[in-house]
């Protein structure tokens, strides 16, 4: 193995390690006085820890599009539907249409995915 598999390899065990602790519910200065006795700069955790909780962000941002987006896409059609079915049953030939409800809800999720890919 080359450095920099190895500094990459040691990167990704110190995120895996502050998301633990994170997880844990520790509090940043825990972390921090946890990982500088192993012999590593606080500003440098610091950072990691920043970095964390943004993929934290992103994660929960994208479930909350996902959600959102499938709530507008089916209120959406079901709007549609009921438009049609009160329309057909009172013998009417035309019916409001509310597309716009279904496209927010498809880009919605294509919104939440551009931001988690991101």
């Amino acid at each position: 193995m080359n450095n920099q598999d190895i500094s990459s390899e040691k990167i990704e065990q110190l995120h895996l390690e502050v998301r633990k602790r994170l997880k844990d519910k520790q509090s940043t200065e825990q972390i921090i006085n946890a990982l500088t006795s192993q012999g590593i700069e606080p500003y440098y955790i610091e950072t990691i820890i920043q970095n964390v909780e943004e993929e934290n962000a992103d994660k929960k941002s994208f479930r909350n599009s996902m959600i959102m987006g499938i709530v507008y896409i089916i209120g959406g059609l079901a709007t549609n539907y009921f438009s049609w079915k009160f329309a057909s049953e009172s013998g009417n030939l035309f019916f409001y249409v509310f597309w716009g409800i279904v496209v927010l809800g498809i880009v919605t999720i294509v919104r939440g995915f551009i931001l988690y890919r991101r």
